[in-house]
């Protein structure tokens, strides 16, 4: 499913309050396989960690919501590079020990 700027933001804000922390204990990003990114470079223990990703509408809206937890809300994460109509899911997880950032 397709999603949003608003409905990504205020799904990404609704899971961090359930799962708490401070915004910087969380990392934000955007991909083109975002399951596959979270488990293999970022580490993530898909049944323990909490993590979160959804589709936007194109690259500009990813990168909209990514801009607005990176810039405002000071969470975690690298900016995304030059437009590409395929990095269009922003994922989210709880940074932890074992996870890369």
């Amino acid at each position: 499913m397709v999603y949003s700027v608003q409905q990504i933001k205020y799904e990404i804000l609704a899971y961090i309050k359930e799962f708490g922390g401070d915004f910087s204990d969380w990392y934000v990003g955007v991909a083109d396989d975002p399951k596959r990114l979270l488990v293999e470079t970022h580490g993530i223990d898909e049944e323990v960690d909490p993590w979160l990703w959804k589709q936007a509408l194109t690259y500009t809206a990813a990168r909209n919501v990514q801009a607005y937890f990176l810039d405002r809300l000071r969470t975690d994460g690298v900016p995304a590079g030059p437009p590409d109509e395929n990095f269009d899911c922003v994922y989210l997880y709880k940074k932890a020990p074992h996870t890369s950032p």
